[in-house]
């Protein structure tokens, strides 16, 4: 008999989620649960099986925790997570129930992840950051890792050259951006975490491509790499961007941190340049292009150490991926319910996805999802490359 999930949150993400969620026989009633109860009732309508809508304010804690305590699994998309991520995370250790989210901050990472003794107690299983990244670098990233006996660097990347079939728009991804491009970011150095500085150069040397300068931006890998394998010496993740744009968002980072823009000023202003600029951007960013370096993916994990006592570097990227981003976070996060629904999280606690799960075994369950560029079998969706 199916299990009952519970999923906060009904946007774009959440949404794909309970519609992906659905098709498998191990749900057996869906509670869709958004502060819009009009938008709930509209994803339920999408799902198949048993879906039913309710009404809840997340900022309600005794409400929250009852509705939990009607599910098997809480899945969480509510964000921003800076402010959500660990009261809603403390609600399910509360009413005893498992966990996982898309968590995409750093910061409340951090916190979740330091609540695993917590949850132990609480007979609570959480995977925090089951989406796109995190979620699909995590277990690229224990691709590489499982590639090296010795690691001194992991690097998350993401590349924002690349089309995804999304347009810019202002939205709290962008001001979740502008968070990550300014202030301090936490990276792993010599093998404990510290506050770095967003948007400087990181060289990389990719396996069959070359080098290539990106920009340090702040996100969840980093520090998940670290809770998860403590001794490696360095993680950041890195932000695949033309060189021509970099002083651009150097100087939206500066005015926010000197006071003289606000988040959501910079997010604002950026998104109108981007609409504005056009033909002129894309001059500058094919003349850059000539110069900066070799294309990279999408999505990818390079990481440097030693493998039979010899130098090694390793990078895993996919070769097709779903067709937006919110596809490409909300799919995941359903299967990785699917996969804790199947008896497959390999731990207790909190932990993030490159501890929770086997990564071959979720990417033969995402392969069929992935039909960017072309459709891509399983043996061949990831593209893992040694140096």
């Amino acid at each position: 008999m199916g299990k009952t999930v519970l999923l906060l949150g009904t946007g774009a993400m959440g949404s794909l989620a309970a519609q992906t969620l659905s098709a498998f026989d191990e749900v057996g009633h869906l509670i869709l649960a958004s502060l819009d109860a009009a938008e709930a009732e509209r994803t339920a309508v999408r799902c198949r099986g048993e879906a039913t809508a309710e009404a809840i304010d997340v900022t309600d804690h005794t409400r929250l925790v009852d509705l939990m305590r009607r599910a098997d699994l809480t899945l969480n998309c509510v964000g921003p997570f800076f402010r959500f991520g660990l009261p809603i995370l403390e609600a399910a250790i509360t009413a005893g129930v498992d966990y996982l989210d898309i968590c995409d901050d750093p910061e409340p990472t951090k916190k979740m992840l330091d609540l695993d003794a917590a949850a132990r107690e609480a007979g609570t299983t959480a995977v925090v950051g089951m989406g796109a990244s995190p979620g699909i670098n995590n277990l690229l990233g224990a691709m590489v890792r499982a590639e090296l006996d010795e690691v001194d660097l992991l690097v998350a990347g993401w590349n924002i050259e690349e089309k995804t079939g999304d347009t810019l728009a202002f939205s709290a991804a962008v001001i979740h951006w502008m968070e990550q491009c300014s202030g301090t970011i936490l990276e792993c150095r010599d093998g404990e975490l510290v506050d770095g500085r967003p948007l400087e150069d990181l060289v990389i040397d990719y396996p069959g491509r070359g080098k290539r300068t990106i920009y340090t931006v702040g996100h969840p890998e980093p520090v998940s790499f670290h809770y998860s394998w403590p001794e490696v010496r360095r993680t950041h993740c890195g932000m695949v961007m033309p060189s021509a744009w970099i002083g651009g968002f150097r100087d939206y980072r500066d005015a926010i941190d000197a006071g003289r823009m606000t988040l959501e000023e910079a997010g604002r202003d950026l998104v109108e340049h981007a609409s504005k600029s056009g033909l002129l951007d894309a001059l500058f960013t094919h003349l850059s292009r000539l110069v900066d370096g070799p294309r990279l993916p999408l999505f990818f994990v390079l990481g440097q150490g030693a493998r039979h006592g010899k130098p090694a570097t390793v990078a895993a990227s996919l070769r097709a991926t779903p067709p937006d981003m919110a596809a490409m976070t909300g799919i995941p996060l359903a299967l990785g319910a699917v996969m804790h629904l199947r008896g497959m999280t390999r731990d207790t606690g909190v932990m993030a996805p490159e501890r929770a799960f086997g990564p071959q075994e979720f990417f033969e369950l995402f392969a069929p999802y992935c039909t960017l560029p072309r459709p891509c079998p399983a043996k061949d969706l990831v593209d893992l490359v040694r140096a």
